[in-house]
């Protein structure tokens, strides 16, 4: 939710009107699907590459540690520790979300 609501802040910086609640919720809309269209920002590629890194995170090929995260942020600070391993969630991430904007475009 946050990542839409920082979309319409940064779509209502735009806008010179006064503002009423009914104006938010269109402004909020309309941020929503220009975000659509428009590059992932960092906050959305550091949210899919979290939830790519957690969701494989049984299976860490060549990766030999006791460690266990107790949640989705202990695994993302525990992959900073290891070289390359944040940069490459990071890359897929991208991919994931190039091939999704590609596809609600089509």
């Amino acid at each position: 939710m946050s990542i839409l609501l920082d979309e319409a802040d940064a779509y209502e910086r735009g806008m010179d009107d006064d503002l009423t609640f009914q104006t938010v919720r269109e402004l909020a809309g309309a941020a929503y699907m220009a975000g659509r269209s428009a590059p992932p920002t960092d906050a959305e590629v550091e949210a899919v590459a979290k939830r790519l890194l957690w969701r494989s995170w049984w299976s860490w090929d060549g990766i030999e540690s006791d460690y266990v995260a107790k949640d989705e942020d202990d695994a993302w600070d525990y992959a900073g520790e290891i070289c390359g391993y944040r940069e490459d969630f990071i890359d897929r991430a991208k991919e994931v979300l190039e091939v999704e904007r590609h596809a609600m475009t089509e």
